[in-house]
């Protein structure tokens, strides 16, 4: 918990949904995530966790007016901050620091109407080490029963954040356009905390590897040199969506029902690698990038 504080702390890089929708909005006209989150956020009490810059606390409060709304983080530079903000801008919603494994314990049981998590579980299930691993799925199984647990029936847990693709077992090349770009992944597959990468050349310019890990290095590849060293430290994809699914099923039982389940390919990715690599599978016929979001609402029921 102490690392994944420190790690938080390191703004502006923290704040990587934010950068996120400014960079793809560059590349691209990406769809709104942030409105679609607000569109099904319900109720009277929302939670942002991981609130960042504070824009998702903008928007649910601007789409949800009577709604209280409170930002949670674990990190006190970034509640401070927010706090200066809030004051700066006579802003509505509150923000308070807090640990998203005792949401029950922060915001009381059955306090809550609506739980987002945006583009942050992937950063809990990399830093936070449970039982004393890291990149432990038990960290998201413990958020999402305290988070159940801090929700009123009806009560709705909105998740995005990364998936990995299925089935697992494809394999993909990757053929560098850049010079620098073979001498960027060989330094990523030894510094890349989340897992051992393995690959087989595929000539000069070329890597052979799992379609997850050729994922896994193309989201750092795509940040850059100015994010590299905290994006080695995380995992962004930590389920298939198969087994997504199944993991809530099983971790939040009869008591709560998946109300939506979409993956998809962020817009602007393939457009601002084109210039980079190019993607094929094992022939040589090139492909496109795989599934990289998940968008989740599941329901308390009672």
């Amino acid at each position: 918990m102490i690392e994944f504080c420190q790690e938080a702390e390191k703004s502006p890089l923290y704040d990587r949904l934010s950068n996120e929708q400014t960079y793809l909005s560059d590349m691209n006209s990406s769809q709104d995530f942030k409105k679609k989150i607000a569109d099904y956020a319900v109720g009277k009490t929302m939670v942002d966790i991981g609130p960042g810059g504070g824009v998702m606390l903008e928007l649910l409060t601007r789409h949800h007016p009577g709604a209280t709304v409170i930002g949670i983080d674990i990190a006190v530079n970034v509640v401070e901050e927010l706090k200066r903000k809030k004051q700066r801008e006579n802003a509505e919603w509150e923000v308070m620091q807090g640990d998203a494994l005792k949401l029950e314990e922060q915001i009381g049981k059955e306090g809550a109407d609506t739980i987002v998590f945006s583009s942050i579980l992937h950063e809990m299930f990399s830093y936070i080490p449970y039982e004393g691993e890291k990149f432990n799925h038990e960290v998201i199984a413990q958020t999402l029963k305290s988070s159940l647990k801090a929700l009123r029936p009806k009560g709705r847990i909105i998740i995005r954040d990364g998936i990995m693709t299925e089935p697992e077992e494809e394999k993909r090349i990757i053929r560098f356009k850049d010079p620098q770009g073979r001498p960027f992944f060989k330094r990523y597959v030894g510094d890349f905390k989340g897992r051992t990468i393995t690959y087989h050349s595929a000539g000069d310019d070329a890597v052979l590897l799992n379609v997850n890990d050729a994922m896994e290095f193309l989201y750092t590849y795509t940040w850059g040199e100015e994010a590299y060293p905290h994006e080695v430290q995380e995992q962004f994809g930590y389920f298939t969506p198969s087994a997504f699914r199944e993991f809530i099923e099983a971790t939040l039982g009869d008591q709560a029902e998946i109300l939506l389940f979409e993956h998809y390919l962020q817009d602007g990715y393939e457009e601002h690698l084109a210039h980079k690599i190019e993607l094929t599978d094992e022939t040589g016929k090139p492909v496109r990038l795989p599934d990289s979001t998940c968008f989740i609402v599941i329901e308390k029921k009672y």
